[in-house]
């Protein structure tokens, strides 16, 4: 396994969940051909971990964007950035919440989507008194159903969103129901694929549509 040591805020570490996240679409996404025209968003980014691991696995890949709210992270992006040291990579950081990705100009945009978010609601858990902590953890800055509808506005006709979805079941949730229902009468496919470290993939594939 290949990792770059990466630069992050000491208050709170990216898990092994988004190493071996990044590897696992890798394998799942490799028989994609043609690698250099592909548009990558990593969303909810952090310090950008999981879309510079994709670049070293998927070495073909060039064009990334990076949406991340807080912007604590900025400056480690572009540590990281320095670290990495791939020139021949296009990499954009954008501090948005996650739901300006709903907006038209965000529309179609990304083929690849990749994503490890926060897992709880708001009363899912105790807070932190740490604000940056909480906002890492818990569904603060918008709704998991924003989350969902604006990976579904952001992918590209035939893209594919590969997400971590941690099991809510203790709260009497059912998430992946949720997101069958918000997306029952979009051109999308809702699948879970795997289990990392007991947190599940979820693949969102979006058809390909008739223009005529």
């Amino acid at each position: 396994m290949f990792t770059y040591h990466y630069q992050q805020p000491d208050d709170y570490h990216f898990s092994l969940d988004s190493i071996q996240f990044a590897k696992f679409v890798a394998e799942h996404y490799q028989s994609q051909t043609d690698f250099g025209d592909l548009r990558v968003l990593d969303l909810c980014a952090g310090c950008g971990v999981i879309g510079f691991e994709l670049s070293w696995y998927l070495s073909d890949l060039r064009q990334f964007d990076f949406v991340e709210i807080q912007d604590i992270y900025s400056t480690y992006f572009y540590k990281n950035i320095e670290i990495i040291n791939r020139p021949e990579l296009n990499l954009r950081w954008n501090l948005l919440n996650y739901e300006a990705l709903l907006e038209r100009s965000w529309q179609n945009k990304f083929d690849l989507i990749v994503s490890n978010p926060p897992y709880f609601r708001p009363g899912d858990g105790i807070l932190s008194p740490s604000s940056f902590k909480n906002r890492c953890r818990f569904f603060l800055d918008s709704t998991f159903a924003n989350f969902i509808l604006a990976i579904a506005n952001a992918l590209a006709d035939g893209g594919k969103a590969y997400f971590l979805l941690r099991s809510l079941k203790q709260h009497k949730y059912d998430l992946l129901s949720d997101i069958l229902n918000l997306l029952r009468e979009s051109p999308l496919s809702v699948e879970k694929i795997a289990d990392i470290r007991g947190t599940d993939v979820i693949l969102l594939e979006k058809f390909h549509l008739d223009k005529n």
